[in-house]
């Protein structure tokens, strides 16, 4: 699991070559120049990408954004070592990985400063690279740039609306205006609002919400409160609660690798017995907040396709309902209920009821099943550790970028088990050579026949019942990035959607959101037109 490199990382503050879409009108997860004047097409093989700058940015710092200053910025945040490895096919990463102090991307990274123009050099075709390339760790970062984590004053020079006023660590973050900014692209870099935006960090979500009724805050990340359900605000304020779309999956992990779950009808048992909707009551969700699915890819993806065979009633691809007969006598038929099952559970995050459910329903099936109710912290080190042999478990996965290879790749990859098994996010042991087949024929049919490939992914991750690594519980179309260090995404593209806002028609200048960990940019809501720089009335939508 990877942190974010620059604690300060923030979309209002900075940006790409490209980005995913931030003002309302279009999905947001569709990609649009951002730095760059348009999406380069690649070129030889897939293997190269060259895009060429808009004239006359400047950082908040006055100095003017160069081709060069690309290289400079990737080569930086690689040298600090806590970068995913979505880079790693550039000329030259693959070393920066080994000795990021050495990182040098020259061969990988060619750039010009008088034609503006940078050009990606990659070891083979990646049709994702355009993604990966909206995340911040791709950024510019101007001569003189630190070359340490610059979490202090004077912060990174950005290029973004806003730029960092003061941070205190744990604390709250200030954001003012960019004297330098000029809106270039609405849907890449909206103006924005407020002329201070304020985050600050407390201690709970009661504490939280109470603050923005209270007005003392104006907004609140309602789906940070870890397990508990937004749905009560929802119906306390009608008007205040906002949402938009955003994929996650949660689910429960049966370890293949471990007794009972190395048997595959005893995972069959629980993929039928498990009552789908009851977990998602559990946790405090609600329709529309999530929606059963026994697949990994979340409704609403790209390649999304319905699949569940694990399902009483019509087998339709939905999910209608558990099927404990069935369950029960595929539970027998394995052979191994005589083997002690234990319930890890993350208290923090899942509360003591839905562990409790989970015990009670492998006793229906005849196992010997207790719970283990533990920290947030003591779960994630527990069972992302495969050494710890942990058996089963609630968890849950939101990927930095929205294609269905940042779903698969990182989860259930054999890699993805060897490459770190003291920190891996494949938490069911899953190692499938033949589903990783079909994973790198989605990926290179990606680049030639996106259609061919967004029916070959849903193969990849749900090839066959026989392949199936658990029993997926719910999707979460939550329109908020988890928190960092959840275990759960890797990403400092961070959002926040779900909200609780202060009531009032006026858009104040100086805006005050209480969060954990989020950050976010107000723009137009869908269907408005940009407003002039003088414009400081009308709706807010987030990110």
């Amino acid at each position: 699991m990877s942190t974010i490199s620059e604690p300060l990382l923030s979309p209002a503050s900075y940006d790409g070559l490209v980005a995913f879409r931030k003002a309302g009108g279009g999905r947001w997860d569709t990609l649009v120049p951002d730095l760059a004047v348009t999406l380069p097409r690649p070129a030889e093989g897939g293997t190269a990408y060259t895009f060429t700058l808009r004239r006359g940015i400047r950082y908040s710092s006055g100095v003017l954004v160069r081709a060069s200053d690309f290289r400079r910025g990737l080569q930086r945040q690689l040298s600090f070592g806590d970068v995913p490895a979505y880079y790693e096919g550039i000329l030259g990463a693959p070393a920066c990985h080994r000795n990021p102090q050495l990182c040098d991307l020259a061969a990988g990274i060619v750039t010009n400063d008088a034609a503006g123009t940078v050009t990606f050099r990659l070891g083979q075709a990646d049709p994702d690279f355009l993604y990966k390339l909206a995340l911040l760790f791709a950024a510019p970062a101007p001569p003189g740039a630190a070359a340490y984590l610059m979490d202090r004053a004077p912060f990174l020079p950005g290029t973004g609306p806003y730029m960092i006023s003061r941070y205190r660590p744990d604390s709250s973050l200030t954001l003012v205006r960019n004297p330098r900014f000029r809106q270039w692209s609405y849907a890449a870099q909206p103006a924005g609002y407020p002329d201070v935006i304020r985050f600050e960090q407390m201690a709970g979500p009661r504490q939280q919400e109470q603050a923005v009724a209270a007005g003392r805050a104006d907004v609140v990340d309602t789906t940070s409160f870890n397990g508990q359900p937004s749905r009560p605000l929802a119906v306390q304020y009608p008007t205040r609660v906002h949402s938009t779309p955003k994929l996650i999956t949660t689910f429960l992990f049966l370890n293949t690798r471990q007794p009972p779950f190395t048997s595959l009808k005893a995972r069959q048992a629980l993929s039928y017995a498990i009552d789908r909707a009851r977990i998602i009551q559990l946790l405090g969700l609600d329709s529309p907040e999530a929606t059963p699915t026994c697949q990994v890819l979340p409704a609403g993806s790209p390649s999304y396709q319905r699949y569940c065979p694990y399902t009483a009633g019509a087998k339709d691809g939905a999910w209608h309902g558990p099927d404990l007969a069935t369950a029960v006598r595929l539970a027998h038929e394995s052979g191994t209920t005589q083997v002690p099952v234990t319930v890890w559970n993350n208290q923090t995050d899942f509360g003591k009821p839905a562990g409790a459910y989970l015990a009670d329903l492998l006793r229906k099936l005849g196992y010997r099943a207790t719970v283990r109710n533990v920290s947030q912290p003591q779960y994630h080190a527990a069972v992302h550790n495969s050494s710890r042999k942990i058996q089963l478990g609630l968890s849950g996965w939101e990927a930095d970028l929205p294609i269905a290879s940042d779903f698969f790749l990182p989860d259930l990859t054999c890699r993805s088990l060897y490459q770190n098994p003291a920190g891996t996010a494949n938490v069911a042991g899953f190692c499938d050579p033949q589903a990783d087949r079909l994973a790198s024929q989605a990926q290179a049919a990606q680049q030639a026949d996106p259609a061919a490939a967004r029916k070959l992914w849903p193969s990849s991750t749900a090839s066959s019942p026989t392949r199936l690594p658990g029993s997926r519980s719910s999707t979460r179309q939550i329109p908020c990035s988890s928190p960092p260090g959840s275990g759960t995404t890797r990403s400092p593209r961070l959002t926040a959607a779900r909200c609780l806002t202060r009531s009032g028609s006026g858009r104040a200048r100086n805006f005050t959101i209480r969060v954990c960990d989020h950050a976010l940019v107000l723009a137009d809501p869908p269907g408005e037109q940009p407003p002039e720089r003088s414009d400081m009335s009308g709706s807010m939508e987030t990110i």
